[in-house]
């Protein structure tokens, strides 16, 4: 199941996934803030909470994988 997540979520995404975490996430929104701070350029971050995420999930889908 792994394996079709992975090709389906992009590089930058982290969420439960091996060797990712918060903190890398943490970490590379701080470096795109200094940068734009020493290239004096504005900036504008937008956070979404997920929260409902789970609702949205396709579980005919899972089932496929599950079953595979």
């Amino acid at each position: 199941m792994k394996d079709c997540v992975d090709v389906q979520l992009r590089d930058q995404e982290a969420g439960f996934r091996k060797d990712r975490s918060c903190t890398d996430q943490i970490a590379t929104l701080r470096i795109i803030v200094e940068q734009s701070i020493e290239w004096n350029s504005s900036l504008y971050i937008n956070l979404i909470d997920y929260e409902k995420a789970f609702d949205s999930v396709d579980r005919t889908t899972i089932w496929k994988l599950l079953r595979h």
